[in-house]
């Protein structure tokens, strides 16, 4: 059974995603919960409050997370695959609440800044240093800058995984194999590593 803290949150992304943080107000995530606005006020101070708390959640458990998978002292090609995955297991556990996230980057956000300071500078920092440690054991492509290479791979892997709908569409009309999870994955390690790329099976 959910707390009343649990409720609030749980509302607050079908709000937040539904009408945006400018659109949303505590009264409507209050009867989303099907609690009161005091309620509403005894967890969070306001609205502010509960969109940034909502937000860094799910950023602290993305970027520990893809931290943990970074540090492993496995073999780099195992952790790049294991890196898509983690993007892919992301967007399907909390769609909805990275997709906010994403409008708070992209767009106007109110938080932007402190977001960056505080997640995206170091997320940036690791995946650049794991490329440029890739390219020193030779399995990252040695022509690449390894700070635009992650922007490159970041943005590759947030679109896929945000855009799947679309692109599952996009395969029912067109060549099915290009949007097969392997498929992409073999794109990836094509485009970022040396030699022959990866398999679901081999991976």
């Amino acid at each position: 059974m959910l707390t009343s803290k649990e409720k609030i949150i749980e509302a607050a992304i079908e709000v937040f995603f539904d009408k945006g943080f400018d659109g949303a107000s505590m009264r409507e995530i209050a009867e989303k919960a099907g609690l009161t606005k005091p309620m509403i006020y005894y967890h969070f101070k306001n609205k502010e409050a509960l969109y940034l708390e909502l937000i860094e959640e799910y950023l602290e458990l993305f970027c520990q997370g893809l931290e943990s998978l970074l540090a492993e002292d496995s073999d780099p090609r195992a952790r790049l695959s294991a890196i898509i995955d983690f993007f892919e297991q992301t967007f399907a556990r909390g769609a909805r609440v990275y997709n906010i996230i994403q409008r708070e980057t992209i767009g106007n956000g109110h938080y932007v800044d402190l977001l960056t300071e505080k997640y995206f500078i170091k997320l940036s920092q690791n995946i650049a240093g794991f490329l440029q440690q890739g390219q020193q054991s030779g399995f990252i492509r040695p022509d690449l800058d390894p700070q635009l290479a992650e922007m490159s791979l970041i943005s590759i892997l947030l679109l896929y995984f945000s855009g799947e709908n679309v692109f599952q569409h996009m395969g029912r009309s067109m060549n099915t194999r290009v949007y097969e999870r392997s498929a992409f994955k073999n794109h990836i390690f094509n485009l970022f590593t040396v030699g022959m790329p990866t398999t679901e099976t081999g991976a």
